[in-house]
């Protein structure tokens, strides 16, 4: 067995919020169908008997979107049974899924809830999420659950120049330093990816129009990992560090504040989309 640190697999690849740090582009919204339960099987199977990921992230965009979310954390279990299993939800929407905490347990999934910001109309929502698990922790004895503060460590990985994505022009070396998903390899389309933003740049660049920027060739360039390779190329794929598509991410860490995901993301897009309150806790 080929061993790596970590695998992710997005579960839904939309968000109910837009926080422009999204390292996977899901701000952006994209059009691309939540994957079933039958074809993420069919992806598991390529590479469940040849990787062993020390931990296993089912996430997005926001999972919760997705209505066989219980059915995807079982299956995950059983094509990873020697991983730590791990659920990660901003947690808005953990209402919609009332056998989830049982599974939770069933299965040993830690649940990861991502806190987004701290400005007042989220605060109020976040809340409630808190009440919910206070709840589950109380009703289901052995569920693992984890609230990360996330928003203090995210930084934007893209400039916005004329109101679209631009990526930045940074020494890879000095950008994978900082990088804070250099070990986050994403299963999509039955391929390896290295990274969030290299899998999930063509939902970006489909949702706005980017085809004729040149300034983002490098992502178009880049050639996932097949299930087809040969061990040695998925050994090389796994230890690799930088790679060319680091350079356009930023070489140095400066956190965005903002922290305001809630609000509407046209202003870092090309085009505009407003979100109502009740589109973000249906």
């Amino acid at each position: 067995m080929i061993e790596l640190p970590v695998l992710e697999y997005h579960v839904a690849h939309n968000c109910n919020l837009s926080c422009e740090q999204c390292s996977h582009y899901s701000n952006f919204h994209p059009t691309v169908p939540m994957p079933t339960p039958e074809e993420t099987a069919e992806e598991y199977a390529a590479w469940s008997g040849r990787l062993r990921p020390g931990r296993f992230a089912l996430l997005g965009g926001e999972p919760t979107l997705n209505p066989r979310l219980v059915e995807h954390v079982r299956l995950a279990r059983k094509a990873w049974p020697d991983s730590e299993l791990m659920l990660v939800s901003n947690g808005l929407l953990l209402h919609r899924h009332p056998d989830l905490p049982r599974v939770l347990v069933d299965t040993d999934c830690r649940l990861d809830v991502s806190q987004h910001g701290t400005a007042r109309r989220y605060m109020k929502e976040f809340a409630k999420v808190k009440r919910l698990l206070r709840r589950w922790r109380a009703e289901y004895p052995g569920i693992r659950i984890e609230i990360r503060k996330s928003h203090r460590r995210w930084m934007r990985q893209y400039r916005i120049v004329d109101g679209k994505p631009m990526p930045f022009s940074s020494d890879p070396g000095v950008a994978y330093g900082i990088c804070m998903q250099k070990t986050c390899t994403q299963l999509y389309r039955g391929c390896l990816w290295k990274c969030p933003a290299v899998a999930y740049f063509s939902t970006m660049e489909r949702k706005l129009n980017l085809q004729g920027t040149a300034q983002w060739q490098l992502s178009r360039d880049y050639h996932a990992c097949l299930p087809s390779a040969a061990d040695v190329r998925v050994e090389a794929f796994i230890v690799t560090n930088a790679i060319p598509q680091c350079a356009l991410c930023p070489a140095t860490r400066s956190n965005d504040k903002r922290h305001n995901c809630l609000t509407d993301p046209s202003a870092a897009t090309t085009s505009h989309v407003s979100y109502t309150y009740s589109q973000f806790r249906g």
